[in-house]
């Protein structure tokens, strides 16, 4: 190589992400909500069943006078106020979307680990082959 001639190293062609993976994305956004929303209509009747809700969490929710007397507020206060177990129902959304989320996320990086890129590209060092000798006392 002579002293003014230009060195180009030629870097690995980058693979975009698979437009796959950005739809599972997206439809999990809109299915695990509506997946949650659909375990909390059936688990919330027999959770209630068991009896040991506290009472705080039970019935409507009520609304001070004041919130009644300006006309949109009240409209939205009236339908809150019309749903039973509202704090429960929230509740119980809430954990079902924690849940199913974090099985939807172990799912995603198992399938990512065995479909996806590999682990090291051309420009990283190899991993170290030297295993330490047994100590013993």
């Amino acid at each position: 190589m002579g002293k003014y001639a230009k060195y180009h190293r030629k870097s690995p062609e980058k693979r975009g992400m698979n437009p796959i993976w950005r739809g599972i994305g997206c439809i999990l956004i809109i299915v695990v909500p509506l997946l949650a929303f659909g375990m909390m209509l059936v688990f919330v009747p027999p959770i209630i069943a068991t009896g040991k809700v506290p009472y705080q969490l039970l019935g409507r929710i009520h609304f001070p006078e004041w919130a009644f007397k300006v006309r949109i507020v009240a409209v939205i206060a009236s339908y809150i106020s019309s749903i039973d177990n509202l704090w429960m129902n929230i509740i119980t959304f809430f954990v079902m979307l924690l849940i199913l989320t974090g099985v939807a996320s172990l799912l995603y990086s198992m399938i990512y680990t065995l479909v996806g890129p590999p682990r090291y590209s051309e420009l990283d060092a190899p991993p170290p082959k030297y295993k330490g000798k047994v100590y013993k006392r």
